[in-house]
């Protein structure tokens, strides 16, 4: 199942790859930059893999890849424009990620920073209001953006209202979702999934050697 799950991350990459390609063959560069960055952010995960050890699980990688994936095919197929609702799909996926990528961050520091302790249900409180933040300041990015490039990214206050909600759903979805695992699962197993404690000690090392060739010099 992983080596599937991972088979199908590697076709939206390549998908977006041609995005780019295209693009640059036919001089038609709109969504140009838009793939290319999305490709790079997808690679993210095995950069984490290969330089940290960090692990992350097979799913959330593809979840990832998933959410850029709709984002740019969505810009070059006109779905944002042409196919009503697709805006509120991607928004909602965007947002489930932050918020699953939110939960994943702070179970780790509750682990490993001794003065923190989360308990369960603040624990969900924060990812819903994490998730509501991160959406408030993507709708502000997308105000200042029109505002100085003549865009439209914001097509009424209507639409940005229902993106939010939209974004608050994926949040409690997520907060209920991760409240359930961890009923279930230990948050030591949860983050010892990911091998950050092989991450840790690659990153001490790291600046250990920085601080020695600093003094060197």
């Amino acid at each position: 199942m992983a080596e599937r799950l991972t088979l199908v991350s590697r076709g939206m990459q390549a998908a977006m790859a041609a995005v780019v390609v295209a693009g640059v063959l036919t001089d038609n560069l709109t969504w140009v930059p838009a793939a290319a960055a999305s490709l790079a952010v997808s690679e993210v995960p095995s950069i984490l893999r290969r330089d940290l050890r960090i692990v992350l699980p097979v799913g959330l990688n593809l979840w990832l890849v998933l959410a850029l994936f709709l984002h740019v095919i969505g810009g070059v197929s006109g779905f944002y424009d042409n196919l009503p609702g697709w805006d509120h799909i991607t928004h909602a996926m965007s947002s489930s990620l932050i918020a699953a990528l939110g939960f994943v961050t702070v179970a780790a520091l509750d682990k490993y920073v001794d003065s923190m302790y989360l308990p369960t249900p603040f624990l969900a409180f924060f990812i819903v209001m994490f998730t509501m933040a991160m959406g408030v300041s993507w709708e502000l990015m997308e105000y200042v953006m029109d505002e100085i490039t003549g865009s439209n990214m914001q097509y009424s206050l209507s639409d940005t209202m229902v993106d939010l909600l939209f974004d608050s759903f994926a949040g409690f979805i997520v907060a209920g979702v991760g409240m359930y695992y961890l009923r279930h699962v230990s948050r030591d197993r949860v983050v010892d999934s990911l091998q950050l404690d092989e991450a840790k000690d690659r990153v001490a090392a790291a600046v250990k050697r920085s601080k020695e060739r600093t003094k060197g010099k």
